[in-house]
């Protein structure tokens, strides 16, 4: 029998050599790129309002971070400091969930509203906080701007830019960062803000819950928006859409859904009121140069 011969040969030319064009595979790769990129927005997109509130609450605070969304003016650094005490006090009252933290500053404006946003973020209005008469009024403000941060309404409330720059912050904080800067850059945060009758009614049940453990009463709740119904009813028509009221819709429902959560718990909303620190009564906004 013939051993076999056994020979070192050289592989064909071109083996290894694709048919097609370099160039065309380029593209073919670009464009499969292009289409699940685009594919993962579209998911995103609708996905948006579900997914956020369920993104860990530090990738919110890496985006405020980024965007520098607590800058505080140092001319009011009394204010802040005093509304972050009451903060923290109402906020050791809501049981809030590990790793969310609440950061309070004062923003020196004529304009009659507050607000939460991303990372934790409430900012108070001068123009609201001078219309406060006690500080179970703005202790209910403070909570119930706490509720929606404590309940994620903040993430899913802030609009599909903001929740699809979020969920992309968990791929990549650069591209979750130029997302958010583009979002940030075309509207205020305060506008953002769009949140539902559902959010609004668990904000309040919570806001209301928090004063009554704090003073043992709920009266700064009914003061809250007894105020804020004067000041609703100052305003034109057509202005009683914007802003704070646009956001907190005021209703004879919500007070009365509060007399009968009180009810229901056996809570008074009659109590004794204190009046605010002295820190934080009638703030001037700066003089425009």
């Amino acid at each position: 029998m013939t051993a076999p011969t056994l020979e070192n040969r050289l592989p064909d030319e071109g083996i290894n050599t694709s048919q097609e064009h370099p160039l065309r595979e380029f593209a073919w790769l670009i464009g499969a790129g292009l289409i699940s990129f685009t594919a993962l927005l579209v998911v995103l997109t609708f996905l948006a309002g579900w997914l956020a509130p369920k993104i860990p609450f530090r990738y919110e605070l890496a985006m405020a971070q980024r965007l520098n969304i607590g800058a505080k003016n140092p001319a009011y650094a009394a204010q802040h400091a005093a509304l972050q005490a009451l903060a923290d006090r109402v906020s050791a009252k809501m049981q809030m969930p590990d790793g969310v933290q609440i950061q309070v500053r004062l923003e020196p404006s004529r304009a009659v509203n507050a607000y939460a946003t991303i990372g934790g973020h409430v900012v108070v209005y001068s123009g609201l906080l001078n219309k406060l008469p006690s500080e179970e009024a703005l202790a209910t403000l403070l909570a119930h701007e706490i509720a929606h941060v404590k309940h994620r309404h903040v993430a899913a409330s802030s609009g599909r830019g903001v929740a699809i720059a979020l969920a992309l912050t968990m791929l990549s904080a650069d591209a979750g960062g130029r997302a958010a800067q583009s979002v940030f850059g075309v509207a205020s945060q305060a506008a953002l803000m769009s949140y539902s009758r559902d959010h609004e009614n668990e904000a309040d049940a919570s806001a209301l819950a928090a004063v009554v453990a704090l003073y043992g009463h709920g009266a700064g709740y009914t003061q809250l928006f007894d105020t804020l119904q004067k000041e609703e009813a100052k305003l034109p028509e057509a202005m009683r859409s914007a802003g704070l009221m646009r956001s907190h819709p005021l209703t004879q429902d919500r007070l009365q859904a509060a007399r009968d959560l009180a009810q229901r718990n056996g809570w008074t909303l009659v109590g004794t009121s204190t009046p605010l620190p002295a820190t934080l009564q009638r703030i001037e906004p700066p003089a425009k140069p």
